[in-house]
């Protein structure tokens, strides 16, 4: 929490930490595997027992031999370890009560930061933007508990949501803008039974996931028509650029589909490389059989947490929408897997899993 804290309240700390983050998340989420996972008895136990874990341990192992195989960055592989290692941990990681509310009252801390003071224009306006956003999206749990205690607190979420957006518009940020609403549409107009539905539920899952792939072809093959349209309050186009990218990155994956493409790689179509979508990323980078095994990954853990939505705990469907609402934004952007925002999807996987708490109700006055 000390790195995410200084990386996103001071500039200068976020330009050090940016080089070491993922390797600092590593650290961290080993720590905290090796400190709950009993791993010598998975093994023993077997891959029928425990596919997770083998679905786990093959994508990282296999995903490094290609690094290797290929010569490509082998840094690359923590990016992916944080990645699978929190979806692995989430259910799994005995947080104390005491934990969760420190973990609460620190992002409601830190969106409060944000809320007084916009430091957007001294990172990148569209991350300035993203991480107010994001860090709102976590900081929502800690607004649900106090206006669970008394309702006239509710009036402080509201207040928070429209500073978000009028923050977002400001800097003119699309992803932040679909994340926060995708985030409302999600907890306020979406029901509870929603999220005991297996087959909606499922759906959401598979579209969030391979979904995402899909919208990449759908977006290349649209835009390489030509057509293209301005985007409202937001002065962009549709299409500008990365389809370029994606397009790129195919013609050369498509001869290298089974070990990837690794990192590192210069670009024609953009100045870093940097891929603007999570799982197309996953893809690219490692190859299909990695990308099979962490698809296979994420969505068992995923439909493991529908049994732990209760559609009247708008704690749960809070972090829930949240996490959806970042899977979606990250169709167009890296922001699902960036180790900078890798504590708070931990937080909010951890919150949905959550087994002991005070349970905020929905009230027939509404969510908020």
């Amino acid at each position: 929490m000390i790195f995410y804290a200084g990386t996103w309240t001071i500039p200068k700390f976020y330009g050090i930490t940016e080089k070491y983050n993922s390797l600092i998340i590593f650290i961290s989420l080993a720590l905290l595997f090796f400190a709950n996972i009993d791993w010598l008895s998975l093994l023993g136990e077997g891959p029928k027992k425990n596919p997770d874990f083998y679905l786990l341990a093959a994508a990282i192992i296999i995903a490094a031999a290609n690094l290797f195989i290929i010569g490509s960055n082998k840094g690359c592989i923590l990016i992916l370890a944080n990645f699978l290692l929190i979806w692995y941990l989430a259910p799994l990681v005995d947080f104390s009560e005491v934990q969760f509310k420190t973990l609460e009252i620190f992002f409601l801390i830190m969106y409060i930061s944000w809320f007084l003071y916009d430091r957007g224009f001294s990172y990148n306006t569209n991350t300035g933007a993203t991480v107010t956003v994001f860090t709102l999206l976590a900081a929502m749990i800690a607004f649900l508990r106090i206006s669970g205690k008394k309702e006239i607190y509710a009036f402080f979420a509201v207040l928070a949501v429209f500073r978000a957006l009028t923050l977002v518009l400001w800097h003119l940020a699309r992803g932040a803008f679909i994340a926060l609403g995708l985030f409302l549409i999600f907890y306020f107009l979406i029901p509870g039974k929603f999220w005991s539905s297996k087959l909606l539920y499922r759906g959401l899952c598979l579209f969030v996931t391979l979904g995402s792939i899909v919208f990449v072809a759908f977006y290349v093959i649209l835009g390489s028509t030509g057509v293209n349209f301005k985007l409202p309050f937001f002065y962009k186009n549709v299409f500008s650029g990365r389809e370029q990218i994606w397009l790129e990155v195919w013609d050369i994956l498509k001869e290298n589909i089974f070990t990837g493409i690794g990192s590192g790689r210069e670009l024609k179509s953009f100045v870093e490389y940097n891929i603007h979508n999570s799982m197309y990323d996953i893809l690219a980078v490692h190859g299909i059989i990695v990308f099979a095994l962490a698809l296979c990954l994420i969505l068992s853990r995923l439909f493991q947490m529908q049994a732990e939505i209760d559609g009247r705990n708008l704690i749960k469907i809070s972090a829930a929408s949240a996490v959806f609402a970042i899977f979606i934004e990250s169709f167009i952007d890296m922001d699902l897997m960036w180790a900078d925002y890798s504590p708070l999807l931990l937080f909010l996987l951890a919150e949905i899993h959550r087994k002991k708490e005070n349970v905020v109700q929905e009230s027939g006055e509404g969510k908020i």
